[in-house]
């Protein structure tokens, strides 16, 4: 039952009348003054906080967006960089309405007007060099003159929230002002009603001062993003309608940040798969192909390719450094480099050295991937192959005397991405009927046990030689099923894998995967 802070008092001091209407009357009038600071606490502050966040978050999600399009042609893309324009617009909009005074005022024009010269320069200089096909240039573009002006949002972004900061310290050192002189009344009137009224008089605004610090805290914290700080008022009264309230506040924007975070980190993730995951083998009369992909996370840096020209087949399988969006964008970059280059008819040597161009001019420094790329020709069975700084390639030979398998030397060259020019050396192997060549990224030689050891080439040497008698689709689900149990269930890389299997001079019917029957 919710009884006002009047009755409680009238009740239990009938006598005193004249005195406890007083302490109401300061009671109620604190109450009412801190109402008033938590609305503005509440209703302006807070909400200007969010403006700012969204403003800042909705033109760097544009420039995002427009990044991912020119590396992948995705016109979602594009879609989604002007709903981030209509967004930061609304937000803006929203801004106008809670910043009144003339320094918020000022940093928001100047960020609208920093944002609306981004946005010419994409519309007008980017997408169109893009659309003509010089995406080099538009990407030159965006970054000499499209990430000062990101930065410059940032900056002016930064000096508003801190100007907002500035409003909500100056509001939450007027409530602990109103406190203070509201306990220093009451314990003035308390000493003139010590026979009856002084327990009261000390314990009601203790109580009261303790829940509003406790909102006054909670605010903070929600101001430096932790949505999860406990909040504990039991007051059944108005204060613990405003905490109840708070709580559910607290849950929606949580809720608001996960979602938001979720869906972009999904759209890009969707992006990212589209381009490399080859669900339709082409058909090779000669040889069988097997490939298998399993992701440690959403999205990964693991990726393969499949070719054929003429009675030639081409494979490669690429490890991009790192983890996340940014390891699924650089295999993005050195699948599209691998894909032209082999359109276009270029030598092993060429494409790798196109590749590595590529990731240069478009990757961190410190990023790389590694890949093997192989050739075998259906015909004769020699497979010729180039390592740029991968494992080795695995043979399993079926001969009279039974399968015997195998890692096969060769030179290594340098990782692509780090060095002008890594390197051309290959390696070739002659393949008997039956034989299979197994090309594989680093998840399953780097899987570690709960101890912190490695699975390691030798294991993985001494499984193949137990597994070798198994047809591809069971080595695979047994190798993979054995490096699982191994890492006890709990794999930090991807593992990818393409297992190709030389029929000899007899073509046979393509295998499920290269009909498409995925």
């Amino acid at each position: 039952m919710r009884l006002s802070l009047r009755w409680k008092i009238a009740g239990g001091f009938g006598i005193l009348l004249l005195l406890i209407a007083l302490l109401g009357w300061v009671t109620l009038s604190l109450f009412t003054s801190l109402r008033s600071v938590q609305r503005r606490v509440f209703d302006d502050a807070i909400p200007g906080l969010i403006a700012v966040d969204e403003i800042v978050r909705s033109y760097t999600a544009q420039s995002a967006a427009v990044r991912g399009y020119l590396i992948g042609s995705q016109p979602t893309l594009l879609g989604q960089y002007e709903d981030e324009k209509a967004n930061a617009q609304f937000w803006q909009e929203r801004g106008a309405e809670l910043f009144t005074s003339g320094q918020e005022a000022d940093l928001l024009r100047r960020i609208a007007a920093t944002g609306t010269q981004f946005q010419e320069l994409v519309d007008e200089s980017v997408i169109p060099l893009a659309t003509r096909g010089q995406r080099s240039q538009a990407f030159r573009v965006l970054g000499q003159d499209g990430t000062p002006l990101i930065s410059q949002i940032e900056t002016l972004g930064t000096l508003l929230r801190n100007s907002q900061d500035e409003a909500v310290m100056e509001q939450q050192s007027e409530v602990r002002a109103r406190s203070n002189t509201t306990i220093f009344a009451l314990i003035v009137l308390t000493i003139g009603a010590l026979a009856v009224g002084g327990a009261m008089a000390v314990v009601l605004p203790r109580a009261l001062v303790g829940d509003l610090s406790k909102l006054v805290d909670a605010a903070r914290a929600v101001e430096r993003g932790d949505f999860d700080y406990p909040l504990e008022v039991e007051s059944q009264d108005e204060i613990g309608e405003v905490a109840t309230r708070f709580r559910e506040m607290q849950v929606g924007l949580k809720r608001l940040q996960q979602l938001a975070l979720q869906d972009l980190e999904l759209q890009i993730a969707a992006s990212i798969q589209q381009n490399l995951v080859q669900r339709t083998l082409p058909a090779t009369p000669g040889a069988r192909i097997y490939p298998m992909q399993r992701q440690a996370n959403l999205v990964g840096g693991d990726w393969y390719n499949v070719d054929v020209e003429g009675r030639t087949l081409s494979v490669v399988v690429g490890d991009a450094s790192g983890k996340g969006i940014a390891a699924a964008m650089m295999a993005t970059l050195a699948l599209a480099a691998v894909r032209a280059e082999h359109t276009r008819g270029a030598s092993p040597a060429e494409l790798v050295q196109a590749a590595n161009r590529t990731l240069r001019e478009a990757t961190e420094v410190e990023s790389f991937t590694t890949l093997i790329y192989a050739m075998v020709d259906l015909d004769t069975g020699v497979a010729r192959w180039l390592n740029m700084g991968h494992h080795p390639p695995f043979v399993i030979r079926s001969d009279g005397s039974g399968p015997r398998a195998h890692f096969l030397e060769g030179p290594q060259n340098r990782a692509l991405g780090w060095f002008d020019d890594p390197g051309t050396s290959e390696a070739t192997v002659d393949l008997a009927a039956g034989d299979r060549l197994l090309l594989f990224t680093d998840g399953f030689l780097e899987a570690k046990s709960p101890d912190g050891e490695v699975f390691g080439h030798n294991r993985f040497a001494e499984t193949m030689q137990r597994l070798s008698a198994l047809s591809p689709d069971a080595l695979i689900d047994e190798l993979t099923a054995e490096v699982e149990r191994f890492a006890a269930g709990k794999l930090d890389d991807d593992l990818t894998m393409l297992v190709v299997e030389w029929a000899g001079t007899q073509a046979d019917e393509p295998t499920p995967a290269q009909r498409g029957d995925q």
